[in-house]
């Protein structure tokens, strides 16, 4: 059950209690969600999240489709009834007859200093998702990570294929470091994180060299270092993967990625 930290919730641009929020949430049968971070009071990257959720719709062949001014008014609703200036928003959307739209504050947890200066140990798992594209709910994938996640004490869980290459973290995307060049999964390979998307972004507005390409669990060991993102995340170093330390904390580019993130994200 989602733990809704808000008394007054937003449902298809009205005020509704928390009680009213987990009856609709009941009947949410599609899971399209989206995962927005409100620092001081403004939601980050609000446009890119809605712009997300519409190409999950899309991808999952629903019906509907989601207005821009709406969603913004929904968000800055919420906000105004609930006195939580850092925490995050969970939007959820299914259609019915209509477009059933939900906004509501959930319990948010971030990373701290000391991880964000040391690293963070991680885990893989022979795991994926149905389709990485779209940003849905999986209850049984979730609870499987979740269980290898506390079984290893780990912070994040790195997806494994099949076939055995890397493709993501259960709930974050993965950056490599090699040199002064990062390196994470194509596209289609991967849910198309919003800090993700924003990281690359700043880089090549950088000459960060960003390459996009295939990366096979035999070669984790030549990394120089290694990062994750994520709404709640930023830009989160690893300390291990398994049993491979890196020293990503204190590498050069890890450092000025995160540096570039941040100053994006505080416009």
């Amino acid at each position: 059950m989602i733990n809704i930290v808000s008394h007054k919730n937003v449902a298809n641009n009205k005020l509704v209690s928390k009680e009213e929020m987990e009856e609709l949430l009941k009947k949410d049968s599609a899971k399209i969600y989206e995962v927005i971070r409100v620092v001081e009071g403004r939601p980050v990257f609000l446009r890119e999240h809605f712009d997300r959720m519409n190409e999950s719709i899309r991808l999952s062949g629903l019906k509907g489709v989601l207005d821009y001014e709406y969603y913004m008014r929904s968000a800055e609703m919420l906000i105004s009834a609930n006195n939580l200036l850092n925490c995050n928003i969970r939007v959820s959307y299914y259609f019915t007859h209509e477009d059933v739209l939900l906004f509501y504050f959930i319990e948010s947890h971030y990373p701290s200093k000391k991880q964000f200066q040391e690293g963070v140990d991680t885990v893989t798992v022979k795991m994926h998702r149905k389709n990485p594209n779209v940003k849905a709910f999986e209850k049984n994938f979730k609870e499987e990570v979740q269980k290898v996640i506390d079984e290893t004490g780990s912070f994040e869980a790195i997806l494994v294929n099949d076939d055995n290459t890397v493709s993501e973290g259960s709930k974050s995307n993965i950056f490599f470091v090699k040199k002064n060049k990062i390196i994470t999964s194509p596209d289609e390979a991967v849910l198309l994180g919003v800090t993700r998307s924003k990281v690359i972004e700043v880089c090549m507005m950088n000459n960060v060299e960003v390459e996009k390409r295939t990366v096979h669990f035999d070669e984790l060991n030549s990394f120089d270092a290694a990062f994750i993102t994520g709404t709640s995340n930023d830009v989160l170093p690893i300390r291990k993967i398994d049993e491979k330390l890196y020293n990503s904390a204190g590498n050069d580019v890890v450092r000025k990625v995160s540096r570039l993130y941040l100053e994006e994200m505080k416009k």
